[in-house]
């Protein structure tokens, strides 16, 4: 077997470690000029890569421009290294977590804090608007035209401001009774009238208080007042009512009619401006009164005496009648009187008397005979009077002037008289001619009447009473004279 001889390690291990430490000591220099170089390399490198990376970002807030210089890649490290904060309701050009590259334009317009109102509800909100018109159309809210805006639409967004608005309702107005459908947004009845430019006056009826709040769909009912001269009795004067008939306005001033008080116009006439109404307080009064009622003498022919001799057969008795009289006054001043009611209180009792018709018995003598008088149209008359003819079975009625309606004054235009005065039918007894009436004497026809028709006459009396008490007579015998009484 061959035998192997055994390497001396150790020394080899030596000389090695000899010979680093040897090239060491002769190129260390070396080797540190160039890791100083690297080195160098290196942070030139890096500088000029950092140089390189910096870029120029314009930032436009609110209209204000500054240039900012970063090596951030996106805006949010943008604005986190300058320690700007944004709102999520703010307006960014550009989403936050998007890269920035140099020379970028980045506007941010920050949205400001408003209390919105709407009919009394308020919420805070966020406009990036910078008018009020341009704010209530980012967030819908659509103004009517007849809304109510607490500050101008055209007024710039304020921080922190307060934007009212309050809705307009719709509303009946009615004025006299014509209506038309209105829109407001105030709150009280007055309020809405003035923004309505409706003129009232104190006098004006109005259906709702002025203070009362406004209602959709509410009603509002104005009548106006117009003047109206109001007399009542002898006192006149100038009001204001909203009523529209005569009764109305009456009722409306508290005016209450007497049973006999006359309203003129009608009750029921439409008011109108500066119309008269006048209100007559009539009275009645009533008072008895009595009348004598002469008796009248009715003569008979009695054949059983001698002609030219009479006999009372039946005294006279004069008739009382108790009338009842109703005098009527017009604010206070007599106007007329009537006779309402009358009752006997005494009864009339006519004197009669016989007159004789028997012819006495007498010798008869041859005497000449007297000539017999005659009248101017050939009538004799036994009366001592010429008369133009004779009217028989003529009847009579009585009137006088105290009667409703019947004057003083004649149809030949004078005054009536008593004793004198009779209305007669023309075409029967012509107008001023005299005539003789047996049993009450010389009359004068100077008046006519309607109901005076044919052989009828009317006989005067001052007194209504008389009159009414004269009654009918018929059967009598008229001479009809001529123009003078004999």
């Amino acid at each position: 077997m061959g035998i192997f001889t055994k390497e001396d390690t150790h020394g080899s291990r030596s000389s090695s470690m000899t010979y680093a430490l040897r090239w060491k000591r002769q190129n260390g220099l070396q080797i540190l000029g160039v890791a100083l170089f690297v080195v160098a390399l290196v942070t030139m490198v890096l500088l000029g890569l950092y140089a390189q990376a910096e870029k120029q970002i314009v930032l436009v807030v609110d209209g204000k421009e500054q240039t900012l210089s970063t090596h951030k890649g996106s805006l949010q490290e943008l604005l986190d290294e300058h320690s700007l904060s944004v709102k999520p309701q703010d307006d960014v050009s550009m989403s936050l977590g998007a890269s920035i590259q140099d020379g970028d334009r980045i506007a941010i317009t920050t949205a400001l804090p408003v209390t919105l109102t709407i009919d009394g509800k308020s919420e805070q909100r966020y406009t990036t608007a910078r008018t009020v018109a341009a704010a209530l159309e980012g967030w819908n809210v659509k103004l009517g035209q007849f809304d109510k805006i607490s500050v101008p639409v055209s007024s710039a967004v304020e921080k922190s401001a307060t934007v009212a608005i309050t809705k307009a309702v719709p509303v009946s107005l009615s004025v006299n009774g014509t209506s038309k459908q209105m829109y407001t947004a105030e709150k009280t009845v007055a309020a809405a009238l003035e923004g309505w430019n409706v003129d009232f006056s104190a006098h004006d009826k109005i259906s709702v208080p002025l203070s009362s709040a406004v209602e959709a769909e509410g009603k509002i009912a104005i009548t106006t007042a117009i003047p109206v001269t109001l007399k009542v009795g002898e006192d006149a004067s100038t009001t204001y009512t909203t009523a529209r008939t005569v009764e109305s306005v009456l009722a409306d001033k508290g005016i209450e009619l007497g049973e006999h008080d006359k309203v003129y116009p009608g009750t029921t006439t439409p008011l109108t401006e500066n119309m008269d109404v006048a209100v007559y307080r009539i009275n009645k009064f009533t008072a008895e009164q009595e009348i004598k009622v002469p008796y009248e003498t009715v003569k008979k022919e009695d054949s059983s005496l001698l002609k030219g001799k009479t006999k009372t057969i039946q005294a006279g008795v004069e008739g009382v009648t108790v009338q009842t009289i109703e005098k009527v006054y017009q604010n206070g001043e007599f106007v007329t009187k009537y006779v309402v009611d009358k009752k006997v209180k005494t009864e009339k009792r006519d004197e009669i008397i016989a007159v004789g018709t028997k012819e006495p018995v007498v010798e008869k003598t041859f005497a000449p005979a007297a000539a017999a008088k005659t009248t101017s149209s050939g009538s004799s008359s036994s009366k001592g009077f010429e008369y133009k003819t004779v009217l028989t079975g003529v009847s009579a009625t009585a009137y006088s002037s105290q009667q409703p309606g019947i004057g003083t004054r004649t149809a030949t235009g004078t005054t009536v008289t008593e004793g004198r005065t009779i209305a007669v039918d023309p075409n029967v007894i012509p107008l001023g001619w005299w005539v003789y009436i047996e049993g009450y004497g010389y009359r004068k026809a100077e008046d006519t009447g309607s109901a005076i028709k044919g052989k009828k006459i009317d006989m005067y009396y001052d007194s209504l009473g008389a009159a009414l008490n004269f009654g009918r007579k018929s059967g009598l015998t008229i001479y009809v004279i001529g123009p003078n009484r004999p």
